[in-house]
């Protein structure tokens, strides 16, 4: 074999190196209709922005308002554990041993509002069912967690080829929830009140609920 020769075929196989390593490549599930998958040769597969404008009404939020049940329902269903009442009504993302997500709705009264804090939350109660349990909803401007884009069954981790991403998308829907409810309700007034309102929250810590909305207003 001649100088040339070994010259070229290392030249190949450095080129195909470079080229498998700058790719990532998701199977497309030929059973699915191709949203579900993502093909990309680059370090972002999915746009955000354009995510949520094919996604959020025509998928994200009808599977909401479908999948929505009552505190009362849940708590019901939890009384032999979360991972019980997530068998009936949550999603789990992940393996077994990951937390359920439950989208809820249900109308409550406001006992206190909190903007002290940059995470700002509305402390509700709910008259049906009294409850260990302190339930929360939040209200920002800081909006902590992942139970919103959790608790939809449709988004799945491998429709991106990243983690980045994946959370990204958690902030955008936290990001529209709140943008959502502030647009219909002033939420320092609300002390007192009876509110509806639509959410999302995964398997509650230190008895406490707390709830990202997506919907909300005064009775």
């Amino acid at each position: 074999m001649t100088v040339l020769k070994k010259i070229m075929i290392i030249n190949l196989i450095i080129s195909l190196c470079v080229l498998s390593a700058s790719c990532v490549i998701v199977p497309i599930d030929p059973e699915g209709d191709g949203r579900e998958n993502v093909i990309s040769a680059g370090e972002r597969a999915v746009d955000l922005d354009e995510y949520m404008a094919d996604y959020l009404d025509s998928i994200i939020l009808p599977e909401i308002e479908e999948r929505k049940v009552s505190i009362s329902t849940l708590l019901s269903a939890s009384a032999n554990g979360w991972e019980s009442a997530g068998e009936s009504y949550g999603v789990r993302k992940g393996e077994i041993g990951a937390i359920y997500n439950f989208v809820v709705h249900d109308v409550v009264t406001v006992l206190e509002v909190n903007t002290e804090s940059r995470a700002g939350y509305l402390l509700v109660e709910y008259a049906d069912m009294p409850t260990e349990y302190a339930i929360k909803i939040a209200i920002g401007p800081v909006l902590r967690g992942t139970a919103l884009r959790d608790s939809v069954s449709f988004i799945d981790f491998n429709q991106f080829v990243n983690q980045m991403d994946f959370a990204g998308l958690a902030n955008e829907l936290n990001k529209f929830g709140n943008e959502n409810i502030l647009r219909s309700v002033d939420v320092e007034t609300l002390a007192g009140k009876t509110i509806e309102f639509t959410g999302s929250f995964g398997e509650p810590e230190d008895n406490e609920i707390l709830i990202m909305p997506v919907f909300m207003e005064v009775k």
